[in-house]
C-alpha cells in the first residue's frame, strides 16, 4: 500500500520503485528484503487465482488501482523479475477502499487469522523447535529440553 501511495499509477515511478526500493530501518530479528512487495519470489508466471481475483476485483472496483495493476501488471511483473502475488492484488483493493496502510495492513491481518491459527495447530504438533520462524536465530540461555511423560 505504501508503494501505491508513492508511485500511484506513474508506470515508470513504479518500475524505478521496484528496481530501487527504499531502504528502511530494519529490526536485526528480520532479514533483508528479497523481494518487492506484492510479487511471488517463488512463482513462474502469475497464479490463475491471483489473475482471476484481480480480473473480478477490478470489474466492481470503483477505484483505479485495480484496474490500472490489471493493465499494467505484466510490466510490473517484467520489473520485479517474477509475478503478481494475491497480497499485491489485496494491497491495490484496499487502495480502491481507500483505506490508509494501518487500515489495510489490520484488515489483512484480520483475513489471514483464520489461516494463521490452522497453522499454528498443525505446527504444534511438530514442536517449537521446528517452527519455521526464527529456527536458526531462535537461542534460549535456560533450555528446559524436551517435554517427557512425567512431566
Amino acid at each position: 500500500m505504501e508503494c501505491w501511495q508513492v508511485c500511484g499509477q506513474d508506470l515508470e515511478r513504479w518500475q524505478r520503485h521496484i528496481k530501487r526500493p527504499p531502504q528502511e530501518e530494519r529490526a536485526d530479528v528480520w532479514l533483508p528484503m528479497e523481494h518487492p512487495p506484492g510479487f511471488d519470489p517463488h512463482g513462474a508466471s502469475c497464479r490463475t487465482p491471483v489473475c482471476q481475483t484481480l480480473v473480478a476485483l477490478a470489474q466492481y472496483s470503483a477505484g483505479v488501482a485495480l484496474n490500472w495493476l490489471q493493465q499494467n501488471r505484466e510490466a510490473l511483473e517484467a520489473a520485479a523479475n517474477c509475478p503478481l502475488a494475491l497480497t499485491g492484488v489485496a494491497a491495490a483493493a484496499m487502495i480502491d477502499l481507500d483505506l490508509t496502510v494501518e487500515q489495510g495492513e489490520m484488515l489483512f491481518l484480520l483475513l489471514r487469522l483464520p489461516g494463521a491459527a490452522a497453522h499454528a495447530l498443525e505446527q504444534r504438533e511438530y514442536g517449537w523447535r521446528k517452527y519455521p520462524f526464527f529456527s536458526d536465530g531462535l537461542i534460549l540461555e535456560d533450555d528446559p529440553g524436551p517435554v517427557t511423560a512425567q512431566g
